[in-house]
């Protein structure tokens, strides 16, 4: 079946701004989440490649840009880097060297015919806040993300219309402070709630500061990690399982986000095992009064659960309620060791529909990581990555049978448009639909790049 793409359908790709820029362009005093990280462990990064080696992007945006539009997109998602524009966060000073850099980008996208998304956080705290406030987990750095996202408002909201407060804001936390294995590698769940609270009432601040420039058309969302949930069985032990999960990996952010309030299980677990945030009575009526504007999704791979076969021992985590389940027949990348479930991308829309009153949203980021991609390469020097393409236009096909279905889904972006260092993996599984040779920084196209420009100058999903 031939899926038209509607005209009001943005697609085109995500990125990260420590991800793609690295430290370039960054005083010693604008460290990050992302150095902090790679200092405290540089042996857990593959190859001992770190944050410092990225795509260039700071010295070669305006290339990489031209280069989205040369291949019909509409949209480039990127992220404005805390740690970067502001020369002091704490002070409020900010870096005027940076608000140039991140206005030229944002003028170079419309020059090129594209939309830009800008997220506000993408795990790339400043190092100085979580040196002097423990991070998200003290309510001194809401305070300093305020005042962050009152000046890059102020500066480009006349500029920008689609704004998000975070970027998958769980997945620092829980990987750091709830499954050790990011920095800083520890087991802490009542530092992990609270960190939680804090980006979710940070979020509610995000959406105020944007009210007064809804003349220009602005709107304040979120983009999520949300990685739906599968019982292993309709038996009810594993049904309770897959709904306890649920509630702690998706329902944690979506509930506060789009119904203004904590699940009612959630708290009372919470103070069950003595892992209840602190707050005040305000904060709650902030979040409630303040719910994002739309909701993006960053979706990989799917979540299959089954009742717990022996009791959990230790401090608290969610895995008491549940215990991870392998579908044997399942698609999986070896590389990566992710599921691949396309289906979810509908099965999140008609989800978001039925119980979350059809609220707008996009995928925001969709991709798939593979390792030793040179496998591929072809006589011309170029990859083939036909599993890519494979991924890639299923995922979109069932993102546009989600809209065809009724539900508000705007657009599908890639993760990513080039092959940029992530978390300990570094360069070990590749994402782009650009190969990027480290060594040298040169822009390779993949095959699945000419394949989107192709889909994307017919405007269409063809079998």
């Amino acid at each position: 079946m031939i899926r038209t793409i509607p005209e009001d359908f943005l697609i085109g790709t995500s990125s990260s701004a420590w991800q793609i820029e690295g430290v370039a362009g960054k005083s010693k005093e604008q460290k990050s989440w992302a150095e902090l990280f790679y200092a405290s462990a540089p042996e857990k990064w593959h190859d001992g490649v770190g944050p410092e080696k990225a795509a260039d992007f700071y010295y070669r945006y305006k290339e990489d840009i031209h280069t989205m539009a040369s291949l019909h997109m509409k949209a480039f998602r990127f992220t404005i880097q805390w740690a970067r524009f502001m020369k002091d966060p704490i002070a409020g000073i900010v870096d005027e060297e940076a608000a140039a850099y991140y206005l030229d980008v944002i003028k170079t996208i419309r020059k090129e015919g594209m939309e830009p998304l800008i997220s506000l956080e993408h795990w790339d705290l400043p190092a100085v806040l979580i040196e002097r406030f423990n991070g998200w987990a003290g309510r001194e750095t809401l305070d300093c993300y305020i005042i962050y996202v009152k000046e890059v408002l102020r500066r480009f909201a006349d500029q920008v219309t689609w704004w998000f407060a975070f970027t998958e804001p769980n997945i620092p936390i829980d990987n750091g402070y709830m499954d050790a294995i990011w920095y800083p590698f520890t087991h802490d769940p009542k530092t992990a709630y609270q960190a939680h609270f804090h980006k979710i009432l940070a979020t509610s601040y995000a959406v105020a500061c944007i009210e007064q420039y809804r003349s220009y058309g602005c709107r304040m969302g979120a983009m999520v990690h949300m990685t739906p949930v599968y019982a292993k069985s309709g038996e009810i032990q594993d049904v309770t399982a897959a709904w306890y999960a649920d509630l702690f990996h998706v329902r944690l952010y979506l509930d506060p986000y789009l119904k203004g309030e904590f699940p009612a299980e959630l708290l009372h677990q919470l103070k069950l095992h003595d892992c209840m945030f602190t707050y005040k009575e305000e904060d709650l009526q902030h979040i409630r009064a303040h719910r994002i504007a739309m909701l993006g999704i960053d979706y990989y791979f799917p979540i299959r659960v089954q009742a717990r076969s022996h009791p959990y021992s230790g401090p608290f985590h969610p895995k008491q309620f549940y215990e991870p389940w392998i579908k044997e027949d399942r698609k999986f990348n070896a590389d990566r060791g992710w599921e691949v479930y396309e289906q979810a991308v509908y099965d999140i829309g008609m989800r978001l529909k039925n119980e979350y009153g059809n609220p707008d949203w996009l995928i925001s980021e969709n991709g798939i990581g593979i390792a030793h991609e040179e496998r591929y390469r072809n006589e011309q020097g170029s990859i083939d990555d036909d599993y890519r393409i494979d991924f890639l236009s299923e995922h979109l096909r069932y993102a546009l049978k989600a809209r065809e279905a009724g539900c508000h889904c705007h657009g599908y972006l890639v993760w990513s448009y080039i092959d940029n260092v992530s978390a300990i993996n570094a360069f070990k599984n590749r994402y782009g639909l650009l190969e990027l040779d480290i060594e040298t920084g040169k822009r390779i196209p993949k095959k699945s790049a000419y394949w989107f420009r192709d889909i994307l100058a017919k405007k269409q999903l063809d079998d």
